[in-house]
């Protein structure tokens, strides 16, 4: 038979061929990236939970709601009181007169907030700590210990301290 009377490959064909082989590559791909990620090598964006949060989550939930409300001021809430301190540094960012000075200030004011609201999880943590035995404080060691060493991955879904 000749090369001109072989029929060619049909239009519909090609294109289920394509279509297969991109997914084919997609799930190779997916699988590769998950593999990847949860191999468990060591990687710089994995850092250990800040020992401020690991504090915060063991007291109780009763002293963290208040710790909260106390923190949010006249916003209402911890986080209310955040949002309201991006929009005035964003409202002074685009003043037509920028005042550095009054931006300085403002940074100032939320940075000693946030210091005293800090101060205040670390007294009431040491109060904690300090009603504790020895052995219990060896345990609650052994646990931060352990976080830590996770570097990280899913510290907080363990359940403790949790709300």
């Amino acid at each position: 038979m000749s090369a001109e009377g072989k029929p060619g490959m049909k239009l519909w064909l090609k294109l289920l061929l394509a279509a297969s082989l991109a997914l084919n590559l997609a799930v190779i791909g997916i699988a590769a990236g998950a593999a990847w990620r949860f191999s468990g090598s060591d990687r710089h964006w994995q850092r250990p939970p800040s020992v401020g949060a690991m504090i915060f989550r063991e007291l109780d939930r009763d002293t963290r709601k208040e710790l909260r409300q106390q923190a949010g001021g006249h916003h209402g809430s911890y986080f209310e009181r955040r949002h309201a301190e991006g929009e005035a540094v964003i409202a002074a960012l685009r003043s037509g007169s920028f005042d550095a000075a009054a931006l300085r200030d403002m940074l100032r004011s939320q940075a000693d907030a946030r210091h005293a609201f800090h101060s205040k999880v670390q007294d009431a943590w040491v109060s904690k700590m300090e009603a504790m035995t020895p052995e219990e404080r060896a345990a609650f060691a052994d646990r931060m210990e352990d976080r830590m060493q996770r570097r990280g991955k899913h510290w907080h879904r363990s359940g403790h301290g949790r709300d």
